[in-house]
Parts: structure tokens; sequence; C-alpha cells
């Protein structure tokens, strides 16, 4: 039988670790949300589980994890996609740079924003915490240019 998030898979739901509980309120205008497909919201499926979370209203969304139906994170507007993004491209340069794996690397931003190593996820963080996140990868750039001077 064809996965979807109304049939999804017990192997894969059984590997996200710390999942989020399915969204069924939106966090921005409290009203209902629903799933649907990538293809019916931007036009195409960008990817081979192309299901997301979406605010009825607001159209705020989140995606899936990949063959579940658990979102990879809150629900976010524009504004918050574009803090989430930018703060994960700083976070990825930082790695880049100083040579860190990505856990170590989580761990370390984790300690940083005084947060949960567990709770320390780009798809879960608001706009502020991901201003800081960026702040604090953007400093860490910056300090290790400055050791190899």
């Amino acid at each position: 039988m064809k996965k979807t998030p109304w049939n999804p898979s017990q192997r894969a739901i059984q590997r996200v670790k710390d999942p989020l509980p399915i969204p069924t309120e939106c966090r921005y205008c409290n009203e209902d949300v629903t799933i649907a497909s990538h293809k019916e919201i931007f036009g195409r499926d960008y990817s081979k589980w192309p299901w997301l979370y979406i605010c009825t209203s607001c159209s705020a969304y989140v995606g899936m994890h990949p063959f579940t139906d658990i979102p990879l994170g809150t629900l976010a507007d524009k504004a918050t996609r574009n803090a989430r993004m930018s703060g994960h491209r700083h976070f990825e340069e930082m790695r880049d740079k100083t040579g860190l794996e990505r856990t170590d690397a989580y761990k370390f931003l984790a300690k940083r924003l005084g947060i949960n190593f567990r709770e320390c996820h780009f798809g879960w963080f608001d706009i502020d915490t991901c201003h800081r996140a960026k702040e604090i990868c953007e400093n860490m750039i910056i300090k290790r240019g400055n050791l190899l001077k």
C-alpha cells in the first residue's frame, strides 16, 4: 500500500527523534490546519515526500518528516521561514569554516542559546531565536577567521 500522511511508514515514524505534535490550530491566527501536497500549494512537487501542514487562513506551513505525518518543525509564516533559512545558512557556514561535525555544532549552538540540545532545531525556532543563532554563528566564523590570521 502506498505511503501517505494518512498511511505513514511505522519504520519512518520510529526513526524520528523528538517528534513534535501534529498541528491542528495555527499558532498565528488560531484557524484550522490541514494537510496539502506541494503540488496544490507550489504547483509542483519538491521532494519524494511532497506533503505539508498548512493553515487554511494565513497559509503558514511546515513540511513533514519523509514517509510520516510528523511535522519537521512548527508552522511558519514567511518572515519566520526567511529567518530560519538565514540562520541555517550561517550555521552551515560556521560548520564548514570550523570543521565541526553536525552534532557538535548543534551542541555548541544549543549551549550558546541556553536551550536543551534536543530542542536545537531551526525548524523549531521563532524569529528571535533564529536571529540569535545567526549572530552566534557569525561571531564564531569571525573568531575562527581571526585565529587564522
